[in-house]
């Protein structure tokens, strides 16, 4: 009995500190997703370099990584502050694509690839750099035949830019997007300007990462 009694303490003393944790990440994640939940509570940041006319982008969205680097992840949590329809799925392919415009709930009008990669993240995956470049390109194309939106985004700065496989992506990403939004830092040499001046296309230069809130806040006004 007295055995049975120590059990019974000890499933609850479990199960407490089980609630707290649970309750601990609630709170967390509230207090996240509660900041700047409507568009027009979101500032102007200092240093961003915006285009004054931009079009207007509609929902829902998809957004992925090319190059499986936590970028998306990152966009994704800023959507979900400004109350974006968004989904996040960095192995989508051109025939998920096809497969969710059959469904109203699912029948995205933006796509948003994320540029960078991580060798982590693809050794995960089971991908390398040329396989998310054929993904990427497949999904562009595909895109386009639905009248889809596609935006490039550069959203973790230098970190993502540092050796053949970031640029890899970069080239692959830009070369297929409509709008570009990159972080300052990484366009030092100019190739994304130079880009979107090519394409003739508009592109918006953060300073930092949470400066992409913003930027969404306009683009999804």
């Amino acid at each position: 009995m007295l055995q049975e009694k120590k059990g019974d303490l000890h499933n609850m003393k479990h199960s407490s500190v089980r609630r707290t944790i649970l309750i601990a990440i609630a709170a967390v994640m509230s207090m996240i997703l509660s900041t700047g939940v409507c568009f027009g509570s979101v500032s102007k940041p200092a240093g961003i370099e915006i285009p004054a006319k931009l079009p207007k982008l509609d929902q829902p969205v998809l957004i992925t990584s090319i190059g499986q680097a936590p970028g998306a992840s990152w966009a994704k949590v800023l959507m979900k502050q400004l109350k974006i329809d968004v989904t996040h799925d960095d192995m989508v392919t051109a025939e998920g694509l096809v497969k969710a415009s059959k469904n109203p709930k699912t029948a995205y009008k933006t796509l948003i690839m994320s540029m960078g990669t991580s060798l982590k993240g693809m050794g995960g995956a089971g991908v390398d750099i040329d396989k998310e470049v054929a993904r990427c390109n497949a999904l562009a194309d595909q895109a386009k035949k639905l009248g889809m939106t596609i935006v490039g985004i550069q959203i973790e700065g230098s970190a993502r830019r540092t050796d053949e496989s970031d640029e890899k992506s970069n080239r692959a990403v830009t070369s297929k997007s409509d709008i570009l939004i990159v972080r300052k830092e990484v366009d030092k040499d100019g190739f994304f300007t130079n880009a979107a001046k090519q394409k003739g296309i508009p592109i918006i230069r953060t300073v930092e990462s949470m400066d992409f809130k913003y930027a969404f806040s306009v683009l999804f006004r």
